[in-house]
């Protein structure tokens, strides 16, 4: 079972990735947080940092993107390819309506003629294209005409998210969708949604006992160990892992504050991090209470400490 880390906005950026992939392991792909081009036709220096040699690129890292013309995917292809990546993934996933409104993300799940001419024209094959899909914008049967569009093309994968853009992350994955469609069109397809239990992927693992490759966000955040747990690997005792979790925290922490400025920088960056690192604590309210009302680096620290003083949940 291949295991990826889904792209999640302001979490799993390249400073989480080498710190994760550093003390524990487990994930076989990192995909980037989605690169979009601005009105300007640049990237943001965050986003370059994601892909650029800065972050230290590695083999297993796949840069996404969102892009709603052929202009834009003309530009990531070289982009991506000049810097080195054999693999790229095509964002249409995205549910939220400031991208659906641009044309990007889900909102061009309705259109699967405007999605081949994209492809036909502004890819060029240089690398390897993935694509990230829900099962439509508005109505979960979209994903077929979208389906017939990219069968003429040599996309190497899709991964399903098996909601439609609409719901967001409300409700439930459609499980049995997902498996419809996999029996349906052939066996390039990974899973992605609500996996955040060795019992999610075995209920899983039942209805589609072929599927090589999940993709898994949330529930990797809320518990760095589930990809060992589902592939049946050696799990760290309780204090080992403490002991992990901090070093993984300290060199998140110490990355950001040898680039960015000011304490309000490094605190906007760190904070939010701890909405899922804290789920690892028995005193999760407790712990991400503390974070949240920290004000400065000092007393940021000193939350920590008080964290980490903390019993870990029974593995």
């Amino acid at each position: 079972m291949k295991i990826s880390l889904a792209p999640l906005q302001g979490y799993t950026d390249w400073v989480f990735k080498r710190a994760y992939q550093k003390y524990i392991g487990g994930v076989d792909e990192f995909y980037t947080p989605f690169l979009v081009l601005q009105n300007g036709g640049d990237l943001k220096t965050a986003h370059k940092r994601e892909v650029e040699p800065f972050s230290e690129k590695s083999d297993n890292l796949i840069p996404q993107f969102l892009c709603g013309s052929v202009e834009e995917m003309s530009f990531f292809e070289s982009y991506f390819s000049d810097l080195g990546y054999s693999k790229m993934n095509w964002n249409l996933g995205c549910p939220y309506p400031m991208v659906t409104k641009r044309g990007k993300g889900s909102g061009l799940l309705p259109y699967p003629e405007k999605i081949g001419n994209i492809i036909t024209e502004g890819f060029k094959d240089k690398i390897e294209l993935s694509i990230k899909m829900r099962l439509g914008l508005t109505d979960g049967n979209e994903i077929h005409e979208v389906l017939k569009a990219l069968d003429q093309f040599n996309i190497k994968e899709i991964i399903i998210h098996p909601r439609i853009g609409k719901q967001l992350y409300k409700g439930t994955a459609n499980r049995g969708k997902f498996a419809q469609l996999y029996n349906e069109y052939g066996k390039k397809f990974a899973y992605n949604g609500d996996i955040n239990s060795c019992q999610d992927f075995e209920v899983l693992s039942k209805e589609i006992p072929c599927l090589n490759h999940l993709m898994i966000g949330r529930g990797i955040l809320k518990d760095f160990w589930l990809p060992h747990k589902i592939k049946g690997l050696e799990l760290p005792t309780d204090s080992e892992r403490k002991i992990i979790l901090k070093k993984v925290h300290d060199e998140i922490y110490e990355t950001y504050s040898s680039y960015l400025s000011g304490d309000n920088q490094v605190l906007q960056k760190v904070k939010p991090f701890w909405e899922y690192f804290s789920c690892h604590f028995e005193t999760e309210r407790k712990v991400y209470k503390a974070i949240k009302k920290a004000s400065g680096l000092k007393k940021y620290e000193q939350a920590v400490s008080f964290a980490f003083s903390q019993n870990l949940k029974e593995d």
